[in-house]
């Protein structure tokens, strides 16, 4: 889905949007509650300039609304792979981004992920997993890895993968098996504006992730191994 249908789903309202590169920023009113919208668009790889913009953005956003609702728009297709990201340690701008949405959190801004293209591998760990809550539209799509390049990393047959990806969601590329592993916490499909509203009038910052992964069969023992950990003496 494109950045202008997306919005228009998702904010009948209309919402007021600016865009620097690949970066779009604004604002709109999600059932009368004013939020604040940072994202990604046209599918773009997620390098060192997205991240130092987005970071940028949510700086201004916990400094000029405190304790407004941020609205993160995904869609890319991971992060860039390039030998300039690479020398100057890419994995530390992530990191830094990922830093910057836990302070918002810790300052009160209540942070709603929405997919509604892409959401790649490192691209959508920077920016769209680390939310509160992550929400995807019905025709998004999002993976770890796709299985051709996981075959190539782990050595083993893709033909094998593509088998196994049939019970294991772990292996599967789509939003039904991030769904499955409490990756995704809903999909919408119909009136996403009024599930984004639902969305953000019972939003929640706890990690139910994990939990999700079990009662949804995909993720069977994320819960037990944190349960084990947080009681051990």
């Amino acid at each position: 889905m494109k950045l202008n249908e997306a919005t228009a789903a998702l904010f009948p309202g209309g919402a007021s949007l600016e865009r620097a590169g690949n970066v779009v920023f604004g604002q709109a009113a999600v059932a009368q509650t004013p939020v604040a919208i940072l994202g990604t668009t046209d599918a773009t790889f997620i390098g060192l300039e997205e991240i130092l913009e987005l970071g940028r953005r949510l700086i201004d956003i916990m400094d000029k609304t405190p304790g407004r609702p941020v609205i993160m728009l995904a869609d890319n297709n991971g992060q860039r792979m390039a030998l300039r990201e690479e020398l100057l340690a890419l994995p530390q701008y992530i990191g830094h981004l990922v830093g910057l949405t836990a302070l918002a959190r810790h300052k009160g801004h209540a942070l709603l992920a929405v997919l509604y293209g892409n959401a790649i591998a490192g691209g959508f760990i920077a920016w769209g997993l680390c939310a509160d809550r992550v929400y995807a539209l019905a025709d998004a799509n999002c993976s770890v890895m796709s299985l051709p390049a996981m075959a190539r990393v782990t050595h083993i047959p893709q033909e094998k993968l593509t088998e196994m990806a049939k019970s294991l969601p772990v292996f599967a590329p789509g939003l039904e098996p991030f769904f499955r592993m409490g990756g995704i916490h809903e999909i919408w499909g119909a009136d996403q504006a009024a599930c984004l509203a639902k969305a953000l009038a019972a939003h929640g910052t706890d990690d139910n992730r994990a939990g999700l992964g079990r009662q949804r069969n995909g993720r069977t023992m994320a819960q037990a191994v944190l349960e084990a950990v947080a009681t051990a003496p």
